[in-house]
């Protein structure tokens, strides 16, 4: 019967419910105001969800009179979501970085935390711009790139296929002409773009 109401709902109608489920999750409360908030709705419309998410999981919310909040049922089954750690540190050190606004994360109360900062590595948007569409247009790109292992920058066609992250850079995982084999571009070291061709 859940699954069958879930599927009815609408994506921004889903997303709410999330949220409501996120804040209980983490934060054993939440009350309309945070969902005013986090997606700017009117006090009708977060008393609906609010509503809606006790019609969908009665077990897991409940109103507390005197706290003035919704706060998670002592049986709490998430139906929205998986409840995922990675997904709340991640939270915290996108705001700790500047990626995030605090406002923008789900996170109401914030624990006290700190992340060093990753170093600076700008890939400029038209790089990454066109990196992306020759992907989905399975397109080799012309690009000036700056090896390591060459004092200059060199104009070189690659074709890539994807995009990766190794947890301090952006790279283009991409077959090279100039040395015929597999490689990994770093897209910050991609000084320019200027053209394409079928692969």
């Amino acid at each position: 019967m859940l699954s069958e109401e879930r599927v009815d709902l609408r994506w921004g109608v889903e997303r709410r419910l999330e949220f409501i489920e996120f804040r209980l999750f983490w934060e054993g409360h939440v009350n309309r105001s945070d969902l005013m908030e986090a997606f700017g709705i009117s006090v009708q419309q977060a008393s609906a969800d609010l509503n809606r998410y006790q019609g969908l999981a009665a077990a897991n919310i409940f109103y507390d009179k005197s706290a003035k909040a919704y706060v998670r049922g002592s049986v709490f089954s998430p139906v929205f979501l998986q409840p995922d750690a990675g997904r709340y540190l991640s939270q915290l050190r996108s705001v700790a970085e500047g990626i995030l606004d605090k406002s923008d994360a789900w996170i109401g109360q914030f624990p006290t935390f700190d992340a060093a900062a990753a170093p600076a590595r700008a890939v400029t948007a038209d790089t990454l711009r066109f990196v992306v569409a020759s992907i989905r247009r399975s397109e080799a790109i012309e690009i000036k790139y700056q090896s390591l292992s060459r004092a200059e920058p060199m104009w070189r066609w690659i074709a890539p296929h994807a995009i990766g992250f190794d947890g301090f850079r952006w790279h283009a995982r991409a077959f090279c002409e100039v040395d015929r084999n597999f490689k990994d571009f770093v897209l910050s070291r991609v000084l320019e773009t200027r053209a394409t061709r079928p692969t």
